[in-house]
């Protein structure tokens, strides 16, 4: 398999590296990590297509992502081999690259911007060769426990009839092992480049924050959808609501094909496969789709999206969001004072404040209909002051809920 091509950037790193020994053997851990990231970019799920077919057999369909997944193993196992007899392992390691660090995308800053490391104690200096190695070496550890714990659970997922238990540990396990083979490309460059980006390093790279946010923002819209599509369907007939599910259904084909989907667990993916299936069965029942199980389904997939809301309480998104309602606020309170003698002026600000709210779409339903009004029917110069007050308690009520 022919690996991404690296970067300018990290070439830059590489080549910048003053001992040539060195620089060679980071020079290949960058090409190996590089290469399994790509291998597990190869692993998804048979089902995430949400392909529809005559034959809705599930049967053995988990084989076809066999030997991606192993393929997949096999290039990390080779990086952890090369690390072995690259780096000699320190005596006392000093790098924390603890597993909530990884899962917890890495101990990104509130907007996602941190640079490639953080700060360690003061002690004692470490060479460049030693720095490399610690983190080579701490960072290989943690991904070696992923890969030995991804085999326990796949050895425990296959004594089961159920194919999904090892569908779902697999999906799980690629997301792990991609987060541990970032952080140790991160680890490793940055040792000669502390505060650079992390999507310098990987174009291709989100912040746990960047993710959430994206995440939440396109349930907030498939939430809309559902909400739509079930009060369309209380008073449709049979003939009516086949277009209506031949939309959503194509709407969550699409979203299958969204980065968001990806960041999923498995077992919400499941709640949205199980949705699609249900609709594409329901749409070929002979004699017309019968109108109570459908809606008996989105009645049950509204719950699941309703229940997907408790994204707002993860800590990071806590974070994000009033740090991001704070700042609007200041705006919309700076246009408030501009209102009288320069309504163009208050406009702006208050422009601004709403496409930063942007980024907490998803927090509060009131606020995002509130943006969506601005967007069609902006405030009159005359009612300018009146609306700058309807914003400022609508954005402080949802910065007190936040907490």
């Amino acid at each position: 398999m022919e690996t991404s091509p690296q970067s300018p950037f990290v070439e830059s790193i590489v080549a910048g590296i003053p001992e040539p020994s060195l620089a060679d053997r980071v020079g290949t851990t960058v090409s190996m990590t590089r290469a399994a990231l790509d291998e597990l970019k190869r692993v998804h799920l048979p089902q995430d297509g949400f392909e529809e077919s005559e034959d809705d057999s599930t049967v053995d369909r988990h084989l076809e992502i066999a030997p991606y997944a192993l393929s997949a193993v096999a290039s990390i196992n080779r990086l952890l081999a090369h690390l072995g007899e690259s780096y000699v392992p320190p005596a006392e390691p000093t790098t924390t690259g603890d597993d909530f660090d990884l899962t917890f995308d890495l101990v990104d800053g509130p907007v996602g911007d941190s640079g490639l490391t953080k700060d360690q104690p003061a002690g004692k200096q470490l060479t460049l060769e030693e720095q490399v190695a610690d983190a080579a070496h701490a960072f290989g550890s943690m991904l070696r426990g992923h890969v030995l714990k991804f085999a326990d659970r796949l050895e425990a997922a296959l004594r089961q009839s159920d194919t999904w238990p090892l569908l779902a540990e697999i999906d799980d396990y690629k997301r792990k092992l991609t987060k541990a083979l970032q952080g140790l490309l991160f680890g490793v460059l940055g040792v000669f480049a502390k505060e650079a980006r992390r999507d310098e390093i990987l174009p291709e790279y989100k912040s746990g924050v960047a993710e959430a946010v994206a995440l939440r923002s396109t349930l907030a819209d498939m939430t809309l959808a559902i909400t739509r599509f079930n009060t369309a369907i209380a008073q449709a007939t049979q003939e009516a609501a086949v277009p209506l599910v031949v939309a959503v259904s194509d709407r969550l084909q699409r979203f299958a094909t969204r980065p968001e989907y990806s960041t999923l667990r498995a077992d919400d993916k499941k709640a949205f496969i199980d949705f699609a299936s249900t609709l594409h069965r329901l749409r070929r029942t002979k004699g017309g789709i019968p109108m109570t199980q459908l809606k008996l389904a989105v009645e049950g997939f509204s719950k699941f999206l309703e229940a997907m809301g408790a994204i707002n309480h993860r800590e990071v998104l806590v974070i994000h969001d009033r740090q991001r309602l704070e700042q609007a606020l200041e705006l919309v309170t700076s246009a408030r004072g501009l209102a009288s003698a320069d309504s163009e002026g208050a406009r702006a600000q208050l422009d601004s404040a709403v496409e930063l709210l942007a980024a907490v779409h998803g927090r509060n339903q009131e606020l995002d209909d509130q943006r969506r009004l601005h967007r069609i029917d902006p405030p009159l110069p005359e009612d300018m002051a009146e609306r700058l007050d309807e914003w400022s308690l609508l954005i402080g009520g949802t910065l007190q809920r936040v907490g």
